[in-house]
This record gives C-alpha cells, sequence and structure tokens, in this order.
C-alpha cells in the first residue's frame, strides 16, 4: 500500500494559503463597494481604487498558483519490495 508524502513546508503553504483567503475575499468585497460608491468620479480615490484591484488580483492569482501546486498529485512512496516509477509526468511536476 501507497501513502501520499506531503511534507511540512507543503503543509504550511496550505494553511497560509486558507488562512489568506478569507481577507483576500473581504478585501475584494470592500474594492467592489467603494467602485460603486466612486462611479462616475475621477480623481486620487478613483485612481488608488484602480492601484488596489491589481494588487488583489495579483494576489488571488498567486493564491490560485499555490492552491494549485498543492493539488498535484503527490509522490508516492514505494512499499518494501517495490520499485518506484516514475514517467515524465510525474517527474515535470517535481522541477
Amino acid at each position: 500500500m501507497n501513502f501520499a508524502v506531503q511534507t511540512e513546508s507543503e503543509q504550511a503553504l496550505a494553511e497560509l494559503v486558507h488562512d489568506l483567503r478569507q481577507p483576500l475575499s473581504t478585501l475584494e468585497y470592500s474594492a467592489s463597494y467603494l467602485q460603486i460608491i466612486l462611479r462616475g468620479t475621477e480623481g486620487p480615490a478613483q485612481q488608488q481604487l484602480r492601484v488596489m484591484q491589481q494588487q488583489i488580483e495579483v494576489a488571488a492569482r498567486l493564491l490560485s498558483n499555490a492552491a494549485a501546486r498543492l493539488s498535484r498529485p503527490a509522490i508516492q512512496r514505494p512499499v518494501a519490495g517495490e520499485s518506484l516509477d516514475l514517467t515524465k509526468s510525474e517527474t515535470a511536476a517535481v522541477t
């Protein structure tokens, strides 16, 4: 029987992704609300809102990439007497 190997750094990354999603959702909601309030206006507030939205998008993309990395199949450790056969697709995920 094989079991998945998850390192401490992968566990820490999973916890970080989970913990950052809630505040990011709050920021996304707040930016959407500000966009409604500032609709039809121009000036420093509208410009700052655009910067905020861009940074929120970057943070969301980083979290999505981290979550995708965590969802890849883990490398399986062979059971005693069993060989570890890594195909090209499995080794590509590691590099």
